[in-house]
C-alpha cells in the first residue's frame, strides 16, 4: 500500500529546515504541492535547498521572539494563511550538570523550548482565525528517560510536552491541532554531534539509527487531514530492535 499527499494551495512553515528532519520535511511538503517557508538560523544550509521546488528560505533565530512573529506576519501577508507548521529546531550540547554553565543551560531553553513557544504563540491567532491548522513540535525520549550530560536538552524537551498539552486545549474549539513528536534515534546533525562514538555504535548494534527521511511519513500524516482527530498527543516513533 502507498500513501500520497496533496498539499496544493497550502502554506507550510518548517523551522529547522537547513538539515536533518526539517530539511527532508520541507522537501516532501514542496513535492506534495505546498508553498513551503523553510526557516533556519543556518543560512549556508538553507542555500542548498532547491528554491525552484516551491521553497522560500528565511534565516531565523527561533530564540528571537520578535523575529518569529515577524516571519509569521510575512507568511500571512504573502499567502493569506498558514496551514501547518513543523518545528524541528534544537541544540544539544552535553555536559555534566555540575559543570554546565548558566549561559549553556539558558541557550538550550531559549532554542528548544522558548523558541517553540514564540512560534506557537504567533501562529495561534492566525490558525484560530482560519479555524484550521496543524502544528508539530519535537520532544525526545531523553525527556522521560534521561541521559548523562543531557540535562539541559532533556529538560527543554520535557517542557515541550507541557506546552503542547496546554496549547491543544486552548486550540481545540477552533479546529486547530498541535502534537509533539518524539522521533526516536535519527541520524540528524544534532544527534550525531552530541553522541559519543561508543554510544552511536551501541545504538547501531541494537535498535539502529534511522535516516531523517524515515520520520517524514509520520510528520506528513500529523499535518494532513487524515489526523484531524489527533491533538495534544505525544507520538513516539519506536524502531524495531535488530534481530
Amino acid at each position: 500500500m502507498k500513501v500520497t499527499y496533496d498539499f496544493s494551495g497550502c502554506s507550510v512553515l518548517v523551522v529547522g529546515a537547513a538539515s536533518g528532519i526539517g530539511r527532508e520535511t520541507a522537501l516532501a511538503c514542496a513535492r506534495a504541492g505546498a508553498r513551503v517557508w523553510a526557516a533556519d538560523v543556518e543560512a549556508a544550509g538553507l542555500q542548498t535547498l532547491p528554491t525552484e521546488a516551491g521553497l522560500r528560505t528565511e534565516v531565523l533565530d527561533i530564540a528571537d521572539a520578535a523575529a518569529c512573529r515577524a516571519l509569521v506576519d510575512r507568511m500571512v501577508a504573502a499567502d493569506g494563511r498558514i496551514d501547518a507548521a513543523v518545528l524541528t529546531s534544537a541544540i544539544q550540547r552535553r555536559s555534566p550538570i555540575e559543570v554546565t554553565a548558566d549561559a549553556e543551560w539558558q541557550r538550550h531553553l531559549d532554542v528548544n523550548l522558548s523558541g517553540v513557544f514564540y512560534v506557537v504563540r504567533a501562529l495561534m491567532p492566525v490558525m484560530k482565525r482560519q479555524r484550521c491548522g496543524s502544528i508539530v513540535a519535537f520532544t525526545s525520549g531523553l525527556a522521560s528517560n534521561g541521559w548523562p550530560g543531557a540535562a539541559a536538552y532533556a529538560a527543554s524537551k520535557a517542557g515541550i510536552v507541557g506546552l503542547v498539552k496546554c496549547a491543544a486545549l486552548e486550540l481545540r474549539e477552533y479546529g486547530v491541532r498541535i502534537n509533539a513528536l518524539s522521533p526516536g534515534l535519527v541520524a540528524t546533525p544534532v544527534f550525531l554531534k552530541s553522541a559519543s562514538s561508543e554510544e552511536l555504535a551501541g545504538y547501531e548494534r541494537s535498535l539502529g539509527v534511522s535516516l531523517p527521511s524515515a520520520v517524514v511519513p509520520t510528520l506528513m500524516h500529523l499535518i494532513a487531514d487524515g489526523s484531524s482527530t489527533i491533538s495534544g498527543t505525544v507520538v513516539e516513533r519506536r524502531l524495531i530492535p535488530a534481530s
